[in-house]
């Protein structure tokens, strides 16, 4: 039995800061670790993001570009607990992204910047805002978890998106021994193909995108955003001796390629 789950008495209760909150990983994520006995603070671009109800979660509509807003909504957090576990999953492919994975010319550079801000600069502004809070929480175990994507260790996958993905292990790789010194872990969930609204919206050009890449699959599924929400609870809250690691939750399409 997960010991987090015997604190739902306590008013003292850790906190677990999700950011893409309003999503489809993210809002599962976010039921997963309610579940397991946390408070939950969720940050979002988009208004549905304070929806939610009850005593264990907060809600934040906040540009995650606009790091002074991110500070705000951080502050504004803070009396809500000690936070233990900052978890970004914030970002996604860009619409125009799906048909650069033929061809990188299709991709502007202004567009690439774009990804990149999306996908790489939001989770390190996440990070930094975040971490006054994490160093002064009078918690046991803390880590920092970033969302990246298969196509970041992948031989295919759109260029721009896959590199933001990319830095972001990177980054990963930076912090693990800084961090560590703290007591604070840092670590990588890696998903493979996620079938979300989002992602649906955009691969709507193509009608057998996810047909397709459920062949490339060793489990003949494509992953659900349970599924990625189950790894974020299981390296945050179980693996408490695991850092500086990327997690894959692809079903084995890195295994059985296209």
């Amino acid at each position: 039995m997960n010991p987090r789950v015997r604190l739902g008495e306590r008013a003292d209760l850790p906190v677990v800061l999700v950011t893409g909150a309003a999503g489809a990983i993210g809002g599962a994520t976010v039921d997963a670790f309610l579940a397991a006995g946390y408070r939950v603070v969720g940050l979002d671009l988009e208004a549905s993001v304070r929806d939610r109800r009850g005593a264990s979660y907060r809600g934040y509509q906040v540009d995650l570009e606009d790091e002074a807003a991110v500070e705000m909504a951080m502050e504004a957090a803070r009396p809500f607990g000690h936070l233990a576990h900052v978890i970004g999953i914030a970002g996604g492919a860009l619409p125009i992204e799906p048909p650069t994975q033929h061809d990188p010319a299709m991709l502007s550079t202004s567009e690439f910047r774009a990804s990149l801000d999306a996908n790489l600069t939001t989770q390190y502004v996440m990070l930094r805002t975040a971490l006054t809070w994490l160093r002064a929480s009078r918690v046991g175990d803390r880590s920092v978890t970033f969302t990246s994507s298969f196509n970041a260790l992948a031989g295919w996958g759109m260029p721009a998106y896959s590199a933001a993905k990319a830095g972001l292990i990177g980054l990963m790789h930076a912090l693990t021994p800084v961090l560590g010194a703290e007591g604070i872990r840092a670590n990588i969930v890696a998903p493979g193909t996620v079938r979300t609204p989002r992602t649906e919206r955009i691969w709507a050009g193509d009608p057998e995108h996810f047909p397709r890449l459920e062949s490339t699959s060793a489990l003949g599924r494509i992953a659900t955003p349970e599924d990625v929400a189950r790894s974020f609870v299981a390296v945050t809250t179980l693996l408490t001796h695991v850092t500086g690691q990327v997690i894959v939750v692809d079903g084995g399409q890195m295994v059985k390629r296209p």
